[in-house]
């Protein structure tokens, strides 16, 4: 298969980087090593500079619009995984000429992306209790290797056996750094929630969707949509784009790795023959 970049962009959470993408990039590699996989860690994870401050979807966007500029200005395929989706929404919307197309892969209810989130309650979750001493303590809470174990099983696997080492040695050791918080915190104060109808109505380049068949939402709300509803809900909202859907539940490309790749790598191919819209690069895989 040839196609050309794509931006891999992570989830942001406790002890998640771009080591998220590792197993991924393995297997991509295995059949396809030429296309450039660009794996950055966001702004506040992993190896980047992790500012005490609010971040939000343009924050972490406009590192990745940098990153493509650093790349001779050449188009890029968005893949996003779960709620770093409105990050590829905020790449798209500040520099579309940079994007050739949007991959979402276990993205949000189409609700959480439509009703926003106060902002007067986001900025009283950052003050009172992620800025404080209170703060501090939960993140230490919930670095530990119990609680990551549980809230991954309860959240993100479909199957508790793949809650695994390699899984879990990497958060923990993600979280070590104590300032990788403040861009958890933004994401957990809700900054990156709000109405995001207008973007995905502006987007011209064509748009996957992958879904776990398994798919839910996070935590323990009961008017959570189950994965059949939210697959509903993205095909009535976007008629022209494509979706697929694979055994697993919140994230595909670590627990269904082999299918997650396959699926990608069989639509990219399949717009490259219908559009010639993807070009073949011969940069070496990269990961940054």
């Amino acid at each position: 298969m040839k196609a050309e970049r794509l931006l891999l962009i992570h989830p942001i959470g406790v002890g998640l980087s771009s080591r998220f993408w590792d197993r991924f990039i393995t297997c991509w590699r295995a059949s396809d090593n030429t296309t450039a996989l660009l794996a950055p860690d966001l702004l506040g994870c992993g190896g980047s500079e992790h500012p005490n401050q609010q971040l939000a979807p343009e924050d972490w966007a406009a590192h990745l619009i940098d990153l493509l500029k650093e790349h001779n200005n050449a188009p890029a395929v968005l893949v996003s995984q779960g709620a770093s989706l409105p990050i590829a929404l905020a790449v798209l919307e500040t520099a579309p000429e940079l994007v050739s197309g949007l991959v979402a892969i276990s993205p949000p209810s189409w609700r959480i992306l439509e009703e926003p989130f106060p902002k007067m309650q986001s900025q009283l979750l950052w003050r009172l209790l992620f800025q404080g001493p209170i703060g501090s303590l939960f993140y230490r809470y919930a670095r530990r290797r119990a609680f990551l174990k549980s809230f991954s099983i309860n959240n993100l696997f479909a199957n508790h056996k793949d809650v695994d080492s390699e899984w879990l040695d990497t958060l923990g050791q993600e979280a070590a750094n104590m300032t990788t918080r403040w861009a958890t915190f933004s994401f957990l104060a809700g900054f990156w929630r709000r109405n995001w109808t207008k973007q995905w109505q502006d987007i011209k380049q064509p748009i996957w969707l992958l879904f776990g068949l398994k798919a839910t939402g996070i935590g323990r709300s009961k008017n959570w949509d189950d994965a059949q509803e939210r697959i509903h809900a993205y095909a009535q909202q976007l008629p022209n784009a494509v979706s697929a859907s694979i055994d697993g539940r919140n994230v595909l490309p670590y627990e269904s790795t082999d299918a997650c790749v396959t699926q990608l790598q069989s639509w990219l191919l399949h717009q490259e023959t219908a559009s010639s819209r993807f070009k073949p690069q011969f940069d070496p895989a990269s990961r940054l």
